[in-house]
């Protein structure tokens, strides 16, 4: 089977604009369309999480605009974000998928289970939150601040253990071994996109502050039918574990699983047995 490793690179014309995508996996009903994270692109993905998930159904992963191996300029809204990716599905004639959103990927795919109703089979939401709400809760100062800073250069594998796992010896562990596992893609002729990096971090900033100030965003997840599953890691940073309480409380069919001694990364700590779960909420 191609794996997240060696699958080639394919691209479609959307707008004008050459979006970069990878389709693998086994023959599935519906696809799992993955929805990365900030500053995440396609070359920063955990090979064991999809490899994972791609032995029982067919993935599909992408660079949004200006990310990546993509051409444009990075949006700085989350509708114009969700926008490439429903262009993306309708170019490759996909009618209706499931989706799993990472942090701010899953503003993304919150914004597609109110806006695109009969694209969406069932969603994933892991380690994200909504727009501000009753019980929503911020990230503290520091992690908003190192969260944005140093956007000039890629980021660092201690910022990424910080951002992303806990500050327990087995979580950051595991989470070194995701740092090398992410590295191992190396296919010729093909040189590595990692980390956004300047003004493109700055509009994805942007965008996932509108997205999560706008109350409406708060109240619309009503509006979500599709069944969902909210994840997140015992205590995320970034997105504070509490506010997958509450999305779980907010959306009308969803149900919460939490990982233990894990943070905002959480998939990535434990990317085999996240993936068992996966497989376990999309074939009931």
């Amino acid at each position: 089977m191609t794996t997240l490793q060696t699958v080639p690179t394919s691209f479609v014309s959307i707008n004008g604009l050459r979006i970069a995508y990878r389709r693998f996996g086994a023959g599935s009903p519906l696809p799992l369309v993955y929805v990365n994270h900030l500053r995440g692109s396609m070359d920063t993905l955990d090979p064991l999480l999809f490899n994972s998930i791609a032995k029982g159904r067919e993935v599909i992963v992408y660079d949004s605009a200006g990310i990546g191996h993509s051409e444009g300029t990075v949006p700085d809204s989350i509708s114009e974000m969700a926008d490439v990716v429903v262009n993306l599905l309708a170019t490759l004639d996909i009618p209706k998928a499931d989706f799993i959103g990472f942090s701010m990927g899953g503003g993304i795919v919150q914004y597609l289970g109110y806006t695109y109703p009969q694209l969406v089979n069932k969603l994933i939401l892991a380690g994200t939150q909504p727009g501000i709400g009753e019980g929503v809760t911020l990230p503290p100062r520091e992690v908003l601040e190192s969260a944005g800073a140093n956007i000039e250069e890629p980021p660092t594998e201690d910022g990424m253990m910080y951002l992303f796992f806990n500050s327990s010896e087995t979580s950051l562990s595991l989470g070194h071994a995701w740092w090398k596992r992410i590295h191992e893609r190396n296919i010729e002729g093909e040189p590595r996109k990692a980390y956004l990096t300047g003004t493109g971090t700055q509009s994805q900033l942007a965008a996932i502050f509108k997205f999560t100030t706008d109350t409406r965003n708060f109240d619309l997840l009503a509006e979500i039918k599709a069944p969902v599953l909210v994840t997140n890691g015992h205590t995320d940073i970034m997105s504070p574990t509490a506010n997958s309480f509450v999305l779980q409380q907010k959306l009308p069919n969803a149900q919460l699983h939490l990982y233990a001694d894990a943070g905002h990364g959480h998939l990535f700590q434990v990317p085999e047995l996240y993936g068992k779960q996966i497989e376990l909420f999309l074939n009931n």
